[in-house]
């Protein structure tokens, strides 16, 4: 009697341990994705996007993954003719990144990298009139700040992924496939920079 119930206390405690609420990870997991535009949701945003004064020319998408949205709360959405990006968390619109006069919004992941129980989103964007640049940036969802890292890749846009050391890395992209603004493919080339936590800040060091 006595194994049984401690089998079933072990049981309870493991459980326990791999249930948490939406936005709680992992500290060492690294979910890297990448545009997949559908309509799902678009027409309630839109309801929440009209009561701002943000950029709403064009046709909308939800471009965030259903599996990704529903485990982190991060839902993700883009204007298909002016790139304008957008984060709905817990029911708040956010600006993401920048977009003028490039592809906007490019790739994504979420992590924990401060390891404070929350997630970040980051994100890859590309923009710039007459001189193309691709940066990188995150929201913090535990601070609901958006924070743009002042490195710039100049005339190459930019991907997330992780090197072989586990690290969230920026990647130039070795090729751009654009089907739409909504639709694009990036694969890595060559790293230019690592995403890390110092101290109490999240920084990017180039390579």
């Amino acid at each position: 009697m006595k194994r049984i119930l401690s089998a079933f206390l072990i049981l309870v405690l493991i459980l326990s341990v791999g249930c948490g609420k939406v936005g709680e990870q992992n500290s060492t997991e690294i979910v890297t994705f990448q545009m997949e535009p559908s309509g799902d949701r678009v027409e309630p945003f839109l309801e929440l996007l009209e009561n701002t004064s943000y950029e709403k020319s064009g046709r909308c998408y939800r471009i965030s993954p259903q599996t990704v949205s529903d485990q982190y709360g991060f839902h993700l959405f883009k204007f298909d003719s002016s790139c304008a990006g957008y984060l709905l968390y817990e029911d708040v619109v956010y600006p993401l990144g920048e977009w003028f006069g490039g592809y906007g919004l490019t790739s994504f992941a979420v992590a924990d990298l401060n390891r404070d129980g929350k997630s970040e989103l980051y994100f890859t964007c590309s923009w710039g009139s007459g001189l193309h640049r691709s940066q990188a940036g995150y929201f913090d969802s535990a601070n609901r700040q958006m924070i743009l890292f002042d490195f710039s890749d100049i005339d190459h846009d930019s991907v997330l992924a992780v090197d072989e050391n586990g690290t969230l890395s920026v990647y130039r992209a070795a090729d751009c496939d654009v089907a739409s603004f909504v639709e694009i493919t990036l694969s890595a080339g060559e790293k230019t920079a690592s995403i890390l936590q110092e101290g109490d800040r999240i920084t990017l060091k180039a390579v």
